[in-house]
């Protein structure tokens, strides 16, 4: 993990605080304690007691299943791995790790700070007790948690038109034509 991209991703996140407390969403007290609770680290190793990790990459699959490898070796058994993917298959990301039980997405619309939606994406293999921890995390951050099926661009995506069924629609193809395929 590159000390300088950290030290980039505080500076933003110490940023958007700072725009709260000038428009008075928030006092600096508050954005004092919300700083105080998060603990920067550059090694993976000083995630192994954490019980969610959230892992916020960029959409590149080969990426993404590299750390959920260093992931599955480090954080503690019942540790809730967690993608932001807003697009890529979920069983594949979980297939690097021994443990696909406790994988799930976790799509957070962007910008995560405003946007107030979350899409928990089940795996084949995620656990009744991991869909409910993300179901939980989700409510307790205050987020709209929906919980949805492993399937390309999710809901949110597909409704926005990424799945193509605009086009569908603008050849004559009806909705319950689809519903009924």
């Amino acid at each position: 993990i590159d000390q300088a991209n950290l030290e980039r991703g505080m500076g933003v996140i110490k940023k958007h605080y700072a725009r709260s407390v000038e428009r008075k969403s928030k006092t600096q007290a508050q954005v004092d304690k919300f700083l105080s609770l998060i603990t920067p680290a550059s090694t993976y190793d000083a995630l192994a007691q954490c019980d969610i990790v959230v892992e916020a990459v960029f959409e590149n699959m080969a990426l993404k299943k590299k750390i959920f490898v260093s992931l599955d070796e480090v954080c503690k058994p019942g540790c809730l791995l967690a993608t932001n993917t807003s697009r890529l298959n979920i069983d594949e990301i979980a297939s690097s790790t021994k443990r696909p039980q406790d994988v799930i997405g976790c799509h957070f619309f962007s910008p995560a700070n405003v946007m107030r939606l979350l899409e928990n994406v089940r795996g084949s293999k995620s656990s009744p007790s991991t869909i409910a921890t993300a179901m939980a995390f989700g409510r307790k951050i205050k987020k709209v948690t929906c919980l949805v099926g492993n399937c390309d661009g999710f809901v949110a995506n597909r409704v926005m038109g990424v799945s193509g069924a605009a086009e569908l629609a603008n050849t004559g193809f009806l909705p319950h034509q689809g519903d009924a395929a």
